[in-house]
C-alpha cells in the first residue's frame, strides 16, 4: 500500500511545476541581466550612447611640454562627442554566434535549474527499484503518478512530470513481468506521440523481454539487430542474447567482467550466471548465485524463481 507521504510528494511534484514556464522565463531573464552587468564592468555601457572626449590642442600641448617656449601659448582644450554603439550591438554584429550560444546556454541552464527538484525526486523514487529491488512498491509509486496526472489539466511543465511518470510506469510493469498489461497500456492508454523515440524504445524493450521469456532466440536476435545503439550497449541484454544461443561459457565470461551500476542489475547478473551454471551442471556455483538472488532480490520476480530452484535442487 502506497504511503500518504509518497502520494503527497507526487502531488507536490505536479503542483511545483505548474508555474514552471514562468519560473524558467524569469530565471532566464535574471541570468541575462546578471551576465550583462558582469560584462559591462569590463566593456562599459552595453547600449548605444554618446561619449564626450576632452583633449589639448597642438599649441597648448606644446606649451604644456615647453612652458618657457615663447612661440607657444596656453590654449584651451578641445571637446568633442563620439557616438559609441555599445558592446552589445558591436558584439552582436561582430560575433553573432556567441550571442546565440549564450542565449541557448542560458535557456538550457534555466530549464535545468527549474527541473532540478523534479529530477531529484524522481531519482529518489527510482532508488526503490535500483537499490532496494522493490519492484512492487516502485510500480505502486509510478502507477499513482500516472493516475493522478491524468486528473490534471496540464499547465507549465506538468506535462513533463507526467511524461516521466508514464515512461517509468512502463518500465515498472516490465520489471514486474506484467507484460500483457504493459502492452495494453502502450497500445491503448499511452498519452503522447507514438512515433517518439522514447515510445519506440519502450516498445522495443517490451518486445525483447517477451522474446526472452518465450526463449525465442530467432525473434530475440531479430529484435536485437533492430534495436538502437543504446540498447545494444546494455551488457545484460547482450548476455541474454548469448544465453538464448546457448553460449553459456561466453555469457559467464561477459557477466563476470560486467560491473553492475546498481543492486538491481547486480541481482539480475547473478541470476543469469546461476542459470548458465545450472545449464553447465555446475551446481555449486549455481547455488551461490541463486542464494545471492534470494537474499538481495526483494520483490523481483527472479527472486521467486531462484528460491524455487534452491528448493528443487538442494
Amino acid at each position: 500500500m502506497l504511503s500518504p507521504n509518497i502520494k503527497k510528494q507526487i502531488q507536490h511534484n505536479y503542483k511545483r511545476m505548474k508555474h514552471g514556464k514562468i519560473k524558467g522565463i524569469l530565471l532566464y531573464l535574471t541570468i541575462c541581466v546578471v551576465a550583462a552587468c558582469i560584462i559591462s564592468l569590463f566593456l562599459g555601457n552595453p547600449f548605444p550612447h554618446k561619449e564626450n572626449f576632452t583633449g589639448l590642442s597642438i599649441d597648448s600641448y606644446g606649451s604644456f611640454l615647453f612652458p618657457g617656449n615663447p612661440f607657444s601659448y596656453k590654449g584651451a582644450g578641445l571637446s568633442r562627442s563620439v557616438w559609441n554603439d555599445g558592446w552589445m550591438y558591436t558584439g552582436l554584429v561582430t560575433y553573432p554566434y556567441l550571442f546565440v550560444l549564450f542565449c541557448v546556454a542560458a535557456c538550457v541552464l534555466s530549464i535545468i535549474v527549474v527541473c532540478v527538484p523534479l529530477i531529484r525526486d524522481v531519482n529518489k523514487y527510482n532508488q526503490v527499484l535500483l537499490r532496494k529491488c522493490d519492484v512492487k512498491s516502485y510500480l505502486e509509486i509510478m502507477e499513482y503518478g500516472v493516475t493522478y496526472g491524468k486528473t490534471l489539466r496540464f499547465r507549465g511543465f506538468q506535462g513533463a512530470v507526467f511524461a516521466v511518470m508514464q515512461e517509468n510506469f512502463v518500465l515498472a510493469l516490465i520489471a514486474n513481468e506484467k507484460l500483457e498489461e504493459c502492452r495494453r497500456f502502450l497500445e491503448e492508454e499511452w498519452t503522447g506521440k507514438k512515433n517518439s523515440r522514447s515510445y519506440k524504445r519502450l516498445m522495443m524493450n517490451l518486445d525483447l523481454v517477451e522474446a526472452y521469456g518465450d526463449l525465442d532466440s530467432d525473434r530475440f536476435n531479430e529484435l536485437f539487430q533492430k534495436a538502437g545503439r543504446r540498447l545494444k550497449k546494455e551488457k545484460l541484454l547482450v548476455a541474454e542474447k548469448m544465453f538464448l544461443e546457448q553460449k553459456y561459457d561466453q555469457t559467464i565470461t561477459l557477466l563476470k567482467a560486467y560491473k553492475a551500476p546498481t543492486r538491481y542489475n547486480e541481482v539480475f547478473r547473478h541470476y543469469l550466471m546461476g542459470m548458465c551454471y545450472d545449464k553447465m551442471d555446475n551446481q555449486k556455483m549455481a547455488e551461490d548465485c541463486m542464494r545471492y538472488v534470494s537474499e538481495h532480490g526483494n520483490t523481483m520476480p527472479c527472486r521467486d524463481r531462484a528460491q524455487e530452484w534452491i528448493s528443487q535442487n538442494l
